[in-house]
């Protein structure tokens, strides 16, 4: 039972979610072919653009091939044979959990990859770059300095015109100009820089400005894509560039409610989907006499539509950070999940 179970799951869920992806990334192609050139262009495009359509459309995808999956069970009578052999609504739960728990941590595994980067790989050839963007006039606060990027090539790693301004008790004390600086993993080196140093004056003898220049190093763990995503407000994170960002804010004490809120939707909200199937598993009844099964599969694919509506608008109200993200979306998503912990351990005795 488990394996055949299982295997009906998974086989409605690859369906479902190609048939969703196909038709998200066709309608954009067809709007946007007239601008790509080349064959392989087109397919890389589609390619993008199916990923960025699974990567939004995923947790829904588990719910609507459990509907499926189960009217499938009930329309062909398997479902009461089951019970009728013995097996308790638990065990017939239990592959959906198994396998929906699965791929949701396959999913979120993925987001430890460029794989989030799929929208902006497919924006990137549309507008026919080769490269991403360059971000332009960053700020950045960093330990007692203030530090302003004229230019940030996040592709190859390089800056240009890159300002320090350090500040000793409120008072500027030193300014390092540099035409250029590169990244070299861990941190930013400004070659042959010019640093001006303003002595704190007592009297016209003492020394006064000291102009210098050497390499100087800086930005230590404040990667290019955390410098664009943080600070230009994009919110193209892999969990692993994230987590260091907010690492890196809370040792600035700056906000992080930007990055914990990125987090939490693509660690926490996908799992919001395992709690509808269990509730949406247990409202189904077992057979077609007692339910119109079409109107039934009808409201719990608009409440899916709903819940997972919700979840996002708390994301994007979060990520703007009007509430603070945990009472956002990790809220939303602990309440399904109590209610699909009741659902699992009181529904299924009756």
């Amino acid at each position: 039972m488990f394996r055949y179970v299982s295997w009906l799951y998974i086989r409605h869920f690859f369906l479902i979610a190609f048939a969703l992806a196909f038709f998200f990334a066709g309608l954009d192609y067809m709007q946007n072919v007239s601008k790509l050139s080349g064959f392989n262009i087109k397919i890389l495009y589609l390619f993008y653009k199916g990923s960025y359509a699974l990567d939004l459309l995923f947790p829904i995808t588990l719910v609507l091939s459990m509907i499926v999956a189960k009217m499938a069970l009930i329309r062909s009578n398997a479902l009461v044979s089951f019970y009728a052999l013995g097996y308790s609504k638990k065990e017939v739960l239990r592959p959906f959990i198994f396998v929906s728990f699965i791929l949701t941590a396959i999913y979120i595994s993925l987001h430890f990859t460029t794989f989030v980067n799929s929208e902006q790989y497919a924006k990137s050839l549309l507008d026919k770059k080769k490269s991403f963007s360059v971000t332009r006039n960053l700020f950045v606060k960093y330990n007692d300095s203030f530090i302003y990027i004229s230019q940030l090539v996040p592709a190859v790693k390089e800056a240009k015109d890159i300002r320090i301004y350090k500040m000793s008790e409120g008072d500027l004390s030193q300014i390092i100009y540099g035409k250029s600086a590169k990244f070299d993993g861990s941190k930013w080196l400004i070659e042959d820089a010019t640093i001006v140093t303003k002595p704190h004056v007592k009297g016209l003898s003492k020394e006064g400005l000291r102009i210098e220049r050497k390499d100087v190093e800086t930005l230590v763990g404040f990667k290019p894509k955390i410098l664009t995503s943080v600070f230009e407000g994009k919110k193209y994170y892999t969990i692993q560039d994230a987590i260091d960002a907010l690492n890196l804010l809370a040792e600035q004490k700056l906000q992080t409610s930007k990055v914990r809120s990125i987090i939490y939707y693509m660690v926490v909200s996908p799992f919001f989907a395992i709690s509808l199937v269990v509730i949406f598993f247990l409202s189904i009844p077992p057979h077609a006499r007692s339910a119109n099964l079409l109107w039934v599969s009808f409201v719990l694919t608009g409440t899916t539509l709903f819940v997972w509506g919700v979840i996002y608008l708390l994301y994007r109200i979060s990520l703007s950070g009007v509430i603070m993200p945990e009472l956002g979306t990790v809220a939303a998503v602990t309440l399904l999940g109590m209610g699909a912990l009741y659902s699992y351990l009181f529904r299924t005795a009756r």
